[in-house]
């Protein structure tokens, strides 16, 4: 099988390539690199943005040979190209002629998606909470579903595709409104043997250390604000027990460096899960705090190991979840090695690869 995963997100399509070629799946993996994160791609499609869109296209032109000829397309987005929606249309008619069969993945806040959380039909969102709704990304993602060239452009690619691939629950749901035959639930994924067990938490530790990182630009619509106020509490009540690491927009590597030596890491609230970063945490052992829905255990099939402290909350329930690891040091050796094993089970690269190959076999075969 010869595949294309086109376009990035947080390097989702880097791991999951990784898994494919333990399959001997033929992976290229073409993209921008995720703007400035610069994840690793076999094909460049980076765009100067101080350039005009006629010099991309040509970029574009030159890698036709490049983007040709593959059993799979899976797009990671409506917009996998760095450009307009006309720009992106044109763009997938010529992918539709020149490969047997497109797939379309949604992993981010696409119009399909801010549709319907804007209708309300979402448990989790940012568009669901007043004291947020000034921030300036939050209403450009809102003004986005004000364009028809958005909407058409996501809704022609999800009905032409043969199949719709989500990686969170909220994802999901938007799409099993119109789309629910060919749509389903594939987790993210990450290389659980890159990324191996390290924590230092040890078996009843002086002093827990927590860690949070901050991204300019996200912090309000990632809840990371709050969970900023609430970690300074329990520092303020418990300064003998607690160990505050808080970073703003760190490199990736400094991001990871300072992760290997804490034993907590809060991820982001307004979500059913946890993103990649909370996946890599669990993978080396440290206790998780984010999204933990229920409808996300269950539609993992997972009934017992349930380790991520649920920060979906209000903040004095915030507070008490954090004051629980302090009161119970005995006990987080045991919850760092649940981490751990809730995602080799659920997210290894691998795993999450062979539920690509077997959605995309099914979906070729039915619609063939």
């Amino acid at each position: 099988m010869k595949v294309l995963l086109l376009g990035e997100f947080s390097g989702m399509h880097q791991n999951l390539a990784i898994g494919l070629r333990k399959f001997g799946v033929d992976v290229t993996v073409a993209s921008d690199g995720d703007g400035w994160k610069n994840y690793p791609r076999d094909i460049d499609l980076s765009r100067d943005i101080k350039r005009n869109s006629f010099l991309y296209l040509l970029k574009l032109l030159r890698n036709i040979p490049n983007l040709s000829g593959y059993d799979v397309v899976q797009l990671n987005c409506p917009k996998p190209f760095n450009a307009t929606a006309t720009f992106n249309r044109i763009a997938f008619n010529f992918l539709k002629q020149l490969n047997k069969n497109i797939f379309l993945g949604a992993h981010g806040m696409d119009t399909r998606y801010i549709s319907f959380a804007l209708d309300g039909k979402l448990k989790y969102s940012v568009f669901q909470i007043p004291s947020i709704q000034n921030d300036p990304h939050i209403k450009e993602l809102r003004n986005l579903i004000k364009y028809k060239s958005e909407l058409k452009l996501n809704d022609k690619i999800a009905s032409q595709s043969k199949g719709i691939i989500a990686s969170s629950i909220g994802y999901y749901l938007s799409y099993t409104d119109y789309f629910s035959s060919k749509t389903t639930y594939i987790p993210l994924s990450i290389d659980t043997t890159k990324y191996t067990y390290t924590s230092t938490i040890g078996d009843n530790p002086q002093k827990i250390k927590f860690f949070l990182g901050m991204m300019e630009g996200r912090i309000v619509r990632k809840g990371t604000d709050i969970i900023h106020k609430v970690l300074l509490e329990l520092k303020r009540r418990y300064p003998n027990d607690v160990e505050l690491t808080i970073v703003k927009s760190v490199p990736f590597n400094e991001y990871q460096n300072l992760l290997n030596s804490s034993h907590v890491l809060c991820d982001q609230m307004y979500a059913y899960g946890i993103g990649l970063n909370g996946l890599i945490a669990q993978a080396k052992g440290l206790i998780v705090c984010g999204g933990a829905d229920e409808e996300m255990y269950k539609a993992l099939g997972e009934q017992n190991n349930k380790p991520i402290v649920n920060i979906n909350v209000s903040e004095d329930e915030m507070l008490k979840s954090f004051e629980f690891l302090i009161k119970n040091k005995d006990k987080l050796k045991e919850i760092s090695i649940k981490n751990r094993a809730f995602v080799v089970k659920h997210h290894d690269s691998k795993t999450v690869a062979n539920r690509y190959i077997e959605f995309w076999k099914e979906k070729i075969e039915t619609t063939n």
